[in-house]
């Protein structure tokens, strides 16, 4: 905790006023001279034993290149010229004694040196949000932002119920949503990304604190002439007969039905992928096929006679899949985030 505060600190003295970041090399460092950095004659880098000094600059030059790929687009972003990002990341990598992109490829790929200074710079960049956002709390909430990540199911059916109250009470907090599946909001919560995600709590990366909110229950949904339509249940192995339109293999609940696929050695006959449930509910109400979605987001279809539901008896027998609030274990929560976590808990089921 005490490192925490203390990198808080810096990055506060940052924003005052600029630093540089100063590390010494080694436990006997400390009374070692200051040496030089050079290069030697066929060009390559070599390093300070002793010293290394790393600007603000200069990481987040890298870090940009990192995330857009490319040193052109990295200087957009930063509204820099190219000349200018790649003089910083070529000083860093001097710096550190070692490249951090892979320029040999024909697209730019980050070291093994690269992707531990990315991960090491990504959280820094995250403190320094985390800093911002405590400065602005000190106004209560009377203004604010909060940034939140989840699904197209839960961003239609569930997330405008919370979110009208919210901001008609908060009108000074400016809400951005992020639209994602539960594996990739996972991420983005890791990678401080965002402030909070709704996502299904099966598949939780290490470090990730959560909040349950509500069950998501599963079904089949057919065309209403289909054969199976006025069926009560099925069991997955009566769809291995069927073409099916399921969700691509990025999202937790297509994660969740090959699973019980596997356990129960049914072989689906799929023969769509897609990522958008909406676009899946079309093709089912043209007959081109069957799917199995989240019994939420087919309540105006079943009320208009549309499409049909069946439940399926293989998902009966296991718990029901869980959907909650996500946030980094240790992440500075800001006051709009805390009050957002009260206002879903107010509508949990």
């Amino acid at each position: 905790m005490e490192k925490y505060i203390l990198v808080k600190f810096i990055i506060l003295i940052y924003l005052i006023g600029g630093i540089n970041i100063y590390i010494k090399r080694g436990s006997n460092a400390t009374n070692s001279p200051t040496h030089q950095l050079t290069k030697s004659p066929n060009h390559q880098i070599t390093k300070s034993p002793n010293h290394m000094y790393l600007s603000y600059d200069q990481t987040i030059a890298f870090q940009a290149v990192a995330k857009h790929g490319g040193f052109s687009k990295a200087a957009e972003a930063l509204f820099r010229s190219q000349s200018a990002v790649s003089i910083q990341v070529a000083k860093l990598e001097a710096t550190i004694g070692r490249p951090l992109f892979d320029r040999t490829t024909r697209y730019l790929a980050l070291t093994d040196a690269g992707q531990v200074l990315l991960k090491y710079v990504s959280e820094i960049e995250g403190l320094l949000q985390e800093a911002v956002q405590e400065l602005e709390d000190l106004d209560l909430l009377e203004r604010g932002r909060l940034v939140l990540c989840t699904s197209d199911t839960t961003g239609c059916y569930r997330l405008p119920a919370i979110l009208k109250p919210f901001q008609e009470r908060y009108p000074g907090i400016d809400i951005v949503v992020k639209n994602a599946t539960s594996l990739r909001t996972i991420q983005a919560v890791v990678n401080n990304e965002v402030d909070l995600g709704i996502a299904t709590l099966a598949y939780l990366a290490p470090g990730i604190k959560s909040i349950p909110l509500f069950s998501r229950d599963d079904v089949l949904i057919t065309h209403p002439d289909h054969p199976l339509a006025h069926r009560a249940t099925i069991h997955l192995k009566d769809l291995e007969r069927y073409p099916l339109i399921l969700l691509d293999q990025h999202c937790a609940s297509r994660r969740l039905i090959d699973d019980l696929c596997e356990k129960a050695r049914v072989t689906l006959d799929i023969k769509m992928e897609l990522s958008s449930i909406e676009v899946i509910k079309r093709f089912v109400r043209i007959d081109a096929g069957l799917s199995i979605v989240p019994s939420i987001a087919i309540s105006e279809e079943i009320e208009n006679g549309v499409l049909a539901q069946v439940k399926i008896s293989d998902f009966q027998g296991r718990p029901r899949q869980k959907m909650g609030a996500i946030y980094k274990k240790g992440r500075y929560l800001s006051r709009s985030a805390q009050s957002f976590l009260e206002a879903m808990r107010g509508k949990a089921l």
